[in-house]
């Protein structure tokens, strides 16, 4: 699981312990946190960094995921072709780039071109990520079998909640974020839609002043960001490239929120998710030189929380994985010293989390090092 900044390129609604809580609560043994360096990257990194993170374990066997189609089958040669590109696909993919497209859509019209199939195919969110997921399980050669699950219920990024069909995680969010009343009275109205632990769990961070958090929350830190720093320390940040660092410095002066600065920001061949994306690098200082550190896949295994089934598979873990595994964060510095890249890791994740505490609505959790304080959440 992501921690406290997504995939999306915004802060989690609330805090990775508490949404490690209801993944327990629903059935899940073990969380794992997913490093920062890849959860707030592109679907091939996330991606990456989550299958590395399986396989480090050694007793992972599948891994399940969400596609938007009635056909899975058809993902498979695709990931393949990813996984070893042919002359013309990249011969495709370069020309559609040279004309202006982002990569995810040149990509899908290479897919198209490839397979004869609709672009619409190969560009659904969740489609995008299973490929992807495919694509590196190919790449790595990881011993992981996958289990592709048709998605049900409203699109991806349907905004509306509908009554009788399962809601989108982003309509759940709106309608906490967006209420006309109080988010505590906008969860009311998500009782049908959210298993009741959810619910209970959202309710006791929202009243104790601990969410929802969302981008508005960091709106004047990021755009006194985006006014202080320089050209040049743009071009360091991971995916500024070919001149968008001069285009940001400009938008920066004459813009004064960020949902105004990306909308002017937005082309064809950037699309908001990778420039919302580069507004969570700005903050969190992520640079090019810590990109290096993703190919090696994650320097350990973060455990956010367990069951009493997960206690009995975390001693098993012990003696399979191939990582070092972190309850406490006294575990990071002890290993630290004999491998530099957890000190990479590490001080990203912990530097999110402190960043993340001073978005809590409730000035008395804002204090940082939640990470070396708080311990795994634990089921019976």
């Amino acid at each position: 699981m992501s921690g406290n900044f997504v995939q999306r390129g915004e802060p989690a609604l609330i805090n990775k312990w508490a949404r490690a809580e209801m993944a327990l609560s629903c059935g899940a043994d073990i969380v794992l946190e997913l490093p920062v360096l890849y959860a707030t990257r592109s679907a091939y990194w996330f991606a990456r960094g989550g299958v590395e993170t399986l396989r480090a374990t050694g007793l992972i066997t599948h891994l399940a995921f969400g596609v938007e189609t009635k056909e899975p089958a058809k993902l498979f040669p695709a990931a393949a072709l990813l996984a070893r590109e042919t002359p013309s696909f990249r011969h495709n993919l370069k020309a559609q780039l040279k004309k202006g497209s982002s990569y995810p859509s040149a990509r899908a019209h290479a897919l198209s071109l490839e397979f004869g199939r609709a672009a619409e195919l190969w560009s659904k969110p969740n489609n995008v990520l299973g490929l992807t997921y495919l694509q590196v399980l190919q790449e790595i050669n990881a011993p992981l079998i996958p289990l592709l699950i048709e998605r049900k219920g409203a699109d991806y990024h349907e905004p509306q909640i509908t009554p009788g069909v399962s809601a989108s995680a982003a309509a759940c969010r709106q309608s906490l974020l967006h209420a006309y009343g109080s988010p505590l009275d906008a969860l009311t109205g998500l009782k049908g839609f959210l298993p009741e632990t959810v619910v209970r769990i959202l309710r006791r961070e929202f009243s104790g002043g601990r969410g929802p958090i969302s981008l508005a929350s960091l709106s004047e830190p990021l755009m006194i960001l985006l006014r202080r720093t320089s050209v040049k320390e743009l071009m360091e940040l991971v995916d500024i490239t070919e001149g968008l660092e001069q285009r940001i410095a400009k938008l920066a002066i004459q813009t004064a929120r960020p949902e105004d600065f990306l909308a002017r920001l937005k082309t064809k061949r950037y699309p908001y998710s990778r420039l919302q994306r580069f507004l969570i690098h700005l903050l969190l200082g992520y640079t090019k030189d810590k990109e290096a550190l993703l190919t090696g896949g994650p320097a350990y295994l973060r455990v956010l929380g367990f069951t009493a089934a997960g206690r009995r598979l975390l001693k098993e873990m012990k003696k399979t994985s191939s990582l070092p595994i972190i309850t406490k964060g006294a575990h990071a510095q002890k290993y630290a010293h004999t491998d530099p890249g957890i000190t990479g890791f590490w001080d990203m994740d912990v530097l999110a989390t402190d960043l993340y505490c001073l978005l809590y609505p409730a000035a008395a959790y804002r204090k940082g090092g939640e990470d070396y304080r708080v311990s795994p959440v634990y089921i019976p």
